[in-house]
Parts: structure tokens; C-alpha cells; sequence
């Protein structure tokens, strides 16, 4: 099962600026990668309730961290935007990142949102068919990224 709770800065750290590193390195390849800015952001934004990390509770009762999510809260409350979301490599392919997304609308549509925001690198392709498959739109284009938009049914009791 797939849980989700508030990152806890001193534990889940370590695991999750080696994830960031890997992804940056994807994503920003020509871009210089600050742990210490990261960090500062992070812890930040943690204060702020606005980053969770996803838990999988094994078969043998075991609990790891597989998947990390920073969402900005502080934008118009007509938004919520996804600043970043990561499901460890071993874990592709099997349906965490589109959990993790509908939790995401969930909690969106909870807080009132009208639209679900994120900004995706276009040579991302397993995210991008994720975020296409889910409804999103692309709104800007710029370049070697965009922008992506869900507009969100706050009258919808399917509960996401």
C-alpha cells in the first residue's frame, strides 16, 4: 500500500537529494545542480506542509520511501502547482506515478484549487504520456519545456 506524509527533513533527506541530483542531471543537463540551495528551498517548503514523500509498506511489514512530491501551495488558491515529483527508478512502470497524481488532484480539489499545474522537460516522455493520459494540457511552450494544465471539477463527488 501507498502512503503519503510530510517530509521529515533530518531522515528523508540523504535519499532525497541523491534522487534530485540523478533527476537534475536528466533534466537540466547544462545546468550547475546546488545541494545547499536545494536544501534551503526544501526544508522551506517542508516548513510550509508543502512536501511529502510516499511510503510502500511491503509484505514483510517493511516500510521504504519510494517516491518524493513538492507541491507550491502559495500561488493563487485557484492553483496548485507541482514544483516537483519523483518515483525512485526501481519503481517505474508500475502505476506509483499515476497514484501519486491522482493524490495530487485529490488534494487539490480538497483545498479548493481550480487547476492543477507543472512545468515538464519535453524529452521526459514517460512523464509526459503520464500527464497527457490524466488530461493535462500543454498552456507554454518553451523550448526544451512546458508548462502543463489540468482544470479540475471541484462538483465531481467521484472523488478523483
Amino acid at each position: 500500500m501507498l502512503r503519503r506524509r510530510p517530509l521529515d527533513p533530518d531522515s528523508d533527506y540523504t535519499g532525497m537529494v541523491e534522487a534530485q541530483r540523478k533527476s537534475w542531471e536528466i533534466n537540466f543537463p547544462d545546468d550547475y545542480f546546488s545541494e545547499s540551495i536545494f536544501c534551503a528551498s526544501v526544508r522551506s517548503a517542508a516548513r510550509r506542509g508543502e512536501v511529502f514523500v510516499y511510503e510502500l509498506e511491503g509484505g514483510d511489514g517493511s516500510v521504504a520511501v519510494i517516491a518524493w512530491l513538492w507541491l507550491d501551495l502559495g500561488r493563487p488558491r485557484a492553483a496548485v502547482h507541482i514544483r516537483h515529483i519523483q518515483v525512485a527508478q526501481e519503481h517505474w512502470g508500475k502505476g506509483f506515478g499515476r497514484q501519486i497524481m491522482e493524490d495530487v488532484m485529490a488534494l487539490a480539489v480538497a483545498r479548493g484549487a481550480r487547476a492543477l499545474t507543472l512545468n515538464v522537460t519535453k524529452s521526459n516522455a514517460r512523464a509526459m504520456n503520464l500527464y497527457e493520459s490524466l488530461g493535462f494540457e500543454v498552456k507554454e511552450d518553451s523550448g526544451s519545456r512546458q508548462k502543463m494544465c489540468l482544470a479540475l471539477d471541484l462538483d465531481d463527488d467521484s472523488g478523483v
